[in-house]
């Protein structure tokens, strides 16, 4: 009995941390809050605009996957609101990495391929996060998108993806004494 009761104790303990997570993605990400606007988040810097769509990097952090940095990642503000972020990829192990994460997070995913862009599209849904990430076959490149969906869905979502080439060697920090190196889904 003893033994069951250890048992039953550490699942709770699980679900509790678990949940937090989930709260705290919730609510932020990088420690940046949904809705939030440019003014009220630190070390940003304008990488893109088209429209009312504004993109912006933290050229001092370095996000990485699987210890290696990934190749971008960028935040979308839309009426000077925070909806989104945009994280693209260098190797299929951080891909596959992020898969098996959110696989067992948030339950296996829902997919789609489309056979004409030769793109698969992994999508979960966390409260109002929406979740994708996309390996696009033709090309071997991989993303990975958050929406926050109180301000997404006024969008096209998959315009607002398109963020030009360029920008992400912009966006690559330099190693420096003022760059910090973070993980990717890490609060």
């Amino acid at each position: 009995m003893r033994y069951v009761h250890i048992i039953v104790s550490c699942l709770l303990g699980m679900m509790l941390c678990s949940a937090a997570v989930a709260g705290d993605f919730q609510q932020s990400i990088h420690g940046m809050k949904w809705g939030s606007t440019v003014a009220e988040n630190a070390g940003l810097s304008k990488v893109h605009e088209a429209n009312r769509a504004v993109y912006y990097a933290k050229p001092n952090t370095r996000y990485q996957i699987s210890d290696q940095p990934v190749a971008g990642v960028f935040y979308g503000f839309y009426n000077d609101k925070f909806f989104a972020v945009f994280v693209k990829m260098h190797t299929p192990a951080q891909f596959d990495e992020l898969k098996k994460a959110f696989d067992a997070q948030y339950g296996v995913a829902k997919s789609s391929f489309n056979s004409q862009t030769k793109q698969r599209v992994y999508r979960w849904k966390d409260g109002d996060v929406k979740i994708k990430l996309k390996k696009i076959e033709a090309t071997g490149q991989f993303k990975l998108a958050f929406y926050y969906a109180p301000l997404s869905t006024q969008l096209n979502e998959e315009r607002l993806e398109d963020i030009p080439p360029e920008i992400y060697k912009l966006s690559t920090s330099q190693e420096g004494e003022s760059t910090k190196s973070a993980p990717l889904l890490a609060e």
